[in-house]
């Protein structure tokens, strides 16, 4: 049995993160290989909150259209030699009706002048100019070696109605790490968010320092548990052995009904239970750790149901799962009481937990569930 606790993120760093993207309605990030499956899931996903939170069909249409543009510019101009440190990166973040999108991937030094000069050119267009200039290059550009006509970033520019943002970080070799960034506003939009580089790059560093695949912040329903189960289950690229992939996804499972069913929320006006999904991967396997807010009158109880499952061998889970599946449910229970014991038995680890009173009525849960390879 692995110690879970030191293949995971810390609840205390957990939670740290959970308050910086608390403000946010949606927060999602992935670091990894991207590929078609996989942007057909994170727009899945989009589309699904996007409906949840009753966004106009106009702006789900350009926000639709945006990360389409983005996605598909990671997946063409990725570097898969790449070290899985340098892996592309993608961000979405929306905040009252705003939305901003960033990609991040590998660029050759030599490419990063043409580059600037494109997206200035676009930049220092008004909408008549940018349509004129759109046209222009339909009629006059071909197909890069990419399979791009030139014409994505233009249309992201008219669609998004705001400037492209961008940014270069050096690395050592002679490459840079290009950021870009697009931002939608929704009709009902009350915010401007920071979408600074220097934000955006902590972010990075955290995943990279972290060893993160795919952070999820945001409500937690019945409604969005498929998309964000296949999004996740997407994220485990790197080992295919189906009867790990088997155990991931059940333990992934259990993590999300657990938040959909048992979150509380101290913001009355929440459309629904909000949390945070990570999954991170080692050379050892993959993590999987959530955290919600709790009520502190079932901060005991709670612990004690994880600590008699981290006390028992298998034979010992086994009689307690049987014993706990023919028992009557109580009314008001939400599941059946198996969850923390499925973990232990899925994972084959001990569950991680960590519990931050908040000096509220409200403690901070997270746990941490370690799947060897």
């Amino acid at each position: 049995m692995l110690s879970t606790a030191t293949y995971c993120i810390s609840g205390e760093q957990l939670f740290i993160l959970f308050k910086e993207l608390e403000d946010y309605n949606l927060s999602y990030v992935y670091k990894g290989i991207f590929n078609p499956n996989l942007t057909d899931k994170i727009l899945s996903l989009s589309e699904t909150n996007m409906n949840l939170t009753g966004e106009s069909s106009k702006t789900q249409k350009k926000v639709y259209f945006v990360m389409v543009e983005t996605l598909q510019n990671i997946t063409r101009h990725q570097d898969l030699t790449q070290s899985e440190e340098n892996h592309a990166f993608f961000v979405v973040l929306n905040k009252n009706g705003e939305y901003s999108l960033t990609s991040g991937n590998i660029i050759d030094d030599s490419k990063t002048a043409e580059l600037s000069s494109s997206i200035e050119k676009i930049n220092s267009l008004d909408p008549d100019g940018l349509k004129e200039y759109s046209k222009y290059v339909l009629e006059n550009t071909g197909l890069s070696d990419k399979g791009g006509a030139g014409l994505g970033l233009i249309e992201m520019a008219r669609k998004s109605g705001n400037k492209l943002l961008y940014h270069f970080r050096k690395l050592k070799d002679n490459s840079s790490f290009f950021y870009f960034n697009t931002k939608v506003h929704s009709e009902k939009s009350t915010a401007e968010l920071n979408n600074s580089p220097d934000n955006i790059m902590r972010l990075h560093d955290f995943t990279k320092e972290h060893k993160i695949n795919l952070i999820y912040q945001g409500v937690f329903t019945h409604e969005n548990l498929k998309s964000l189960l296949t999004m996740t289950e997407g994220s485990v690229s790197k080992n295919d052995d189906l009867a790990f992939k088997r155990k991931t996804v059940n333990v992934m499972v259990e993590l999300l009904q657990n938040i959909c069913n048992h979150a509380s929320t101290p913001n009355k006006e929440s459309l629904g239970k909000h949390g945070i999904l990570i999954v991170s991967s080692n050379d050892k396997g993959c993590c999987i750790s959530s955290g919600n807010y709790i009520n502190n009158s079932e901060v005991n109880a709670l612990k004690q149901k994880i600590d008699l499952v981290n006390s028992l061998n298998n034979s010992q889970l086994e009689d307690l799962y049987s014993e706990t599946i023919v028992k009557e449910q109580e009314p008001g229970q939400k599941g059946a009481g198996l969850g923390f014991i499925d973990i232990k038995m899925k994972s084959g680890n001990n569950i991680d937990y960590t519990v931050v009173n908040c000096a509220n009525a409200y403690s901070f849960l997270s746990i941490n569930a370690f799947i060897a390879f």
